[in-house]
Formats: C-alpha cells, sequence, structure tokens
C-alpha cells in the first residue's frame, strides 16, 4: 500500500538524501584528518630532524642506505664495503634472503654496477654519489637491500 503513496516515497527519498550527505561529510572529514597528519609529518621532517628519522619505509633513500650500509656492513670501519664484507654479509642471510638479493644481483654485478673506480670496493663518499644511475637506482632494489641487511636502521 505504501508503494503508491506519494508522502511515503517523498519521505523515503529525503531520509535516502539525508544519509547520503551525511557519509559525504563523514569522508571528506576522514580526509581532512589524513590531510593534516600528512602535513604535520611533512612539517616535522621540513624542522630538521635527524637524517633518517622521516624516511619513507616503501621507499628508503639512498643517502639512508649509504648511511646503514656503513653501520651495518662496513666491518673495518675504512668508508668502503669491500667484496670480502659484501660476501660475509650475503653468505650470512637465510638462504631464502639470498634468493631476493638475486634481484640486486650477484656479488659481481653489485661491484660492477656500484663500484666507480675498479678499486674492488665500494666507497661510501665516493663511489656511491658517482654510480647514482647505476646502483640500487630502484625504490625496490633499496628496498629489498634494506630488509636484507638491516630492516631496522634508523640511520
Amino acid at each position: 500500500i505504501h508503494k503508491y503513496n506519494s508522502r511515503y516515497i517523498r519521505t523515503q527519498s529525503a531520509t535516502m538524501k539525508l544519509s547520503i550527505r551525511t557519509y559525504t561529510y563523514f569522508i571528506l572529514a576522514i580526509i581532512a584528518c589524513l590531510s593534516l597528519q600528512v602535513v604535520a609529518e611533512v612539517q616535522e621532517c621540513a624542522a630538521g630532524d635527524a637524517p633518517g628519522s622521516c624516511e619513507d619505509p616503501s621507499c628508503p633513500s639512498r643517502p639512508h642506505i649509504v648511511r646503514c650500509a656503513g653501520k651495518f656492513l662496513d666491518t673495518n670501519f675504512n668508508k668502503k664495503l669491500e667484496r670480502a664484507e659484501l660476501e660475509t654479509a650475503i653468505n650470512a642471510l637465510p638462504w631464502y634472503s639470498r634468493s631476493v638479493l638475486k634481484i640486486i644481483g650477484s656479488i659481481d654485478k653489485i661491484m660492477k654496477k656500484c663500484d666507480a673506480d675498479g678499486d674492488d670496493a665500494i666507497g661510501m663518499e665516493t663511489d656511491m654519489p658517482a654510480t647514482e644511475e647505476t646502483c640500487l637506482a630502484s625504490c625496490f632494489k633499496r628496498k629489498a637491500f634494506k630488509a636484507a641487511f638491516f630492516p631496522e636502521c634508523t640511520e
């Protein structure tokens, strides 16, 4: 009987419009809150926080990776990642992590891409800036490298 009652139809239409309007305001409020959170994080990073404190975990920067490699992989502290240090670090990984590193390449490929001067050591201050286009150039490779060797690094 209510199907044909125009008053009932108008009431249902107004209720539906109200619920759509309420839903829209709710979504806009969530977007505004998220935007404020992002702006606050950007302002914190711009305020000059310590290096690495504003790193994006989904895409670590090359300087972040270099700092972490220096801290965790450079065992003789000469600011170079030598072939032996790299081999030791890779051999210490579980077998399943070594397979992920095949994405980055073998030790020979890593040295070819990252050792600009050919001295069989990747200089953190010399080779890394010179090989920006070839060594750990993609977010995916940097993320895989960090996850394998120093997942908790916050340098």
